[in-house]
């Protein structure tokens, strides 16, 4: 006779280790790259239709009337080329996942160029995540006027208590747009 056995096993992740974006493809030209963007010193070999795609400022900036148009490399400023390249990652490839390092920068890239889908991904992933206490993604949303995401944060307050504890004694609550704090008083007012 056939005897049959399952074996059931588990894995507890000790530690984990980041491994920080490779420039890998956008090192070189290739058959899709059509322009260099040049930020500090590197250089990366993107595709002008496929950022074009993902976010309206590149789109005017390859297509529109701008002087950047014809040109075969662009600068880029104001970004970190790390930060920027884990972007490109995750548009094009979607080898970075957010986690709480990567989702701080690649949020105000998003938000920089307009990448819509992108910021709705980081929204998705600060709803879940418990690395940032209520008020930081209360100032994230506000940041990046993620309204559902502001309204979501607002709404895991249950108690007036909590609330007040919360704003009183965060760093954070001081620099809320005065939109912010007119939706923390409304919800206290919900809550009273």
């Amino acid at each position: 006779p056939h005897h049959k056995f399952a074996i059931e096993f588990r894995i507890r992740i000790i530690t984990t280790v980041e491994v920080l974006a490779d420039p890998g493809m956008f090192a070189a030209p290739n058959n899709r790259s059509d322009v260099v963007l040049k930020i500090g010193e590197k250089k990366l070999h993107v595709s002008k239709e496929y950022l074009a795609v993902h976010s309206p400022v590149f789109e005017a900036l390859f297509f529109g009337d701008f002087a950047e148009k014809g040109k075969e490399e662009v600068e880029i400023e104001d970004v970190v080329y790390e930060e920027f390249l884990d972007l490109l990652h995750f548009i094009y490839i979607g080898t970075i996942e957010f986690n709480d390092r990567t989702v701080t920068h690649i949020l105000k890239l998003a938000d920089q160029f307009h990448m819509e889908r992108v910021l709705n991904q980081a929204e998705k992933y600060l709803t879940k995540t418990t690395g940032f206490d209520e008020m930081k993604k209360l100032l994230f949303a506000d940041q990046y006027r993620l309204t559902p995401f502001r309204d979501h944060c607002l709404d895991s307050f249950t108690n007036l208590n909590n609330l007040a504890n919360k704003t009183k004694t965060s760093p954070d609550f001081s620099i809320l747009s005065n939109a912010m704090k007119a939706a923390i008083c409304e919800r206290v007012g919900k809550l009273a």
